[in-house]
């Protein structure tokens, strides 16, 4: 039997927040601080962290045998079958480390330094804005692994999200989670900023290749859309208002504009 339990706990540590099968067993532990035993941040970390943007959504095909009723430590799971309108809040936790390499419950390889995350039954892979609660604070990450099997955790962060959510250093904090689907007709609208407004498109121009100098995340795009004889400069889209706002006074305070967010 202690032989048993140790396998099984070895098991756990080894393929981290896959979807594995296992009939009975114990809960994983946890570190006081919140991240799995025996993980946390690595020696390396980038300097570049608050610079990693955002997941951009997509329209993309589910995974089959990733979306299948599965059991982990005598707790059965459902997970949905199709995108739907979904929020939940509840407590997030994030790993690192331990997992960094390893395969997540799609086949793909985990990188703690990329916005993503794991969830119990949404669907595989799937797109969530998560929102800090506790400092108001938003990511939106991709949806890509199974977990977390610790009691009143919703969701897992990868390491980058929860460095953005500033909840590193405590381990768990109380989120809000929202499906971000391109394919809802009553998704809400997404968030652009207008940078200007030119009756000449060359003028349009010349302050779009000004701002595309600027170290913007990298799903953020500058176009210019002409309209009633006019020349808008637009970036965007954006998924959340933190980042929209933080974006527009980057630009403001770099180039000297005056521009606005528009919902």
């Amino acid at each position: 039997m202690t032989s048993r339990y140790f396998i099984l706990i070895f098991l756990f540590l080894q393929v981290g927040c896959q979807t594995i099968m296992i009939e009975d067993g114990p809960e994983p532990e946890t570190k006081k601080g919140g991240y799995y035993l025996d993980d946390g941040p690595r020696q390396d970390v980038p300097d570049n962290l608050d610079k990693i943007p955002n997941a951009t959504p997509q329209d993309e095909p589910l995974v089959d045998y990733a979306n299948r009723p599965y059991k982990v430590f005598d707790v059965k799971y459902s997970p949905m079958k199709e995108l739907k309108p979904y929020k939940e809040k509840g407590y997030a936790s994030w790993y690192g480390k331990k997992y960094h390499g390893n395969k997540t419950s799609i086949g793909e390889i985990y990188d703690m330094y990329e916005m993503t995350g794991a969830h119990k039954t949404l669907p595989l892979p799937c797109y969530v804005e998560v929102t800090n609660l506790k400092n108001n604070k938003q990511v939106i990450i991709r949806i890509n692994d199974r977990g977390p099997f610790i009691k009143d955790r919703i969701i897992d962060l990868s390491y980058a999200a929860a460095h953005r959510l500033d909840i590193i250093e405590k381990g768990s904090e109380l989120v809000e989670i929202k499906v971000i689907n391109p394919r809802f007709e009553n998704q809400e609208k997404r968030i652009v900023i207008q940078a200007g407004v030119f009756t000449e498109k060359e003028n349009a121009q010349q302050l779009k290749n000004k701002l595309e100098r600027l170290q913007l995340p990298e799903n953020i795009k500058v176009s210019i859309d002409n309209e009633t004889n006019l020349f808008y400069l637009r970036l965007g889209p954006v998924f959340s208002n933190q980042e929209a706002q933080e974006i527009k006074d980057l630009i403001n305070t770099q180039l000297d504009l005056n521009s606005f967010i528009i919902q």
